[in-house]
């Protein structure tokens, strides 16, 4: 099982995801922000951080880009928790090194279902495969539109 952190300012919905982490066998510490949850990066190894994007000290994206940064913790494997309505938030946790995402509202089972695709082995080479190659169409992308603009 893995070694989870939850950084998330809504104190329920820590709550709730820890308590459905827990009973699938998993440890789980809770962060109240961003500002905790890179104090506990910076202390503790963790599998895996579900990082909620909207916070007000440190948003999501800052935590998984200066979480990534941490010497010891390019293992680690980072979700994002979206709101439905967010169209960049992808495209940002993507750039920030998110290895997934979950768009609130998500239940039990999709949270599950989440924290095992990240967490097997060939699932994480893929993936960091696939998140790379758009990564790097995304930046060319960008790079020509700047091009014909300027």
């Amino acid at each position: 099982m893995a070694t989870i952190l939850v950084v998330d300012e809504n104190p329920v919905e820590r709550r709730i995801v820890r308590m459905t982490l827990d009973g699938e066998g998993h440890r789980v510490a809770e962060a109240a922000d961003g500002v905790q949850g890179l104090a506990f990066l910076r202390q503790f190894a963790f599998d895996v951080v579900l990082v909620s994007a909207d916070m007000q000290r440190i948003d999501g994206y800052s935590v998984i880009a200066q979480g990534r940064a941490i010497a010891d913790r390019e293992n680690t494997r980072f979700i994002t928790m979206l709101e439905a309505v967010d169209e960049k938030g992808p495209v940002e946790s993507f750039m920030a090194g998110a290895s997934d995402l979950l768009i609130r509202p998500f239940g039990a089972q999709e949270l599950r279902e989440t924290i095992e695709r990240v967490t097997v082995p060939e699932e994480i080479d893929l993936r960091d495969r696939l998140v790379g190659i758009q990564l790097e169409a995304y930046e060319t992308a960008v790079r020509l539109q700047e091009q014909a603009r300027g």
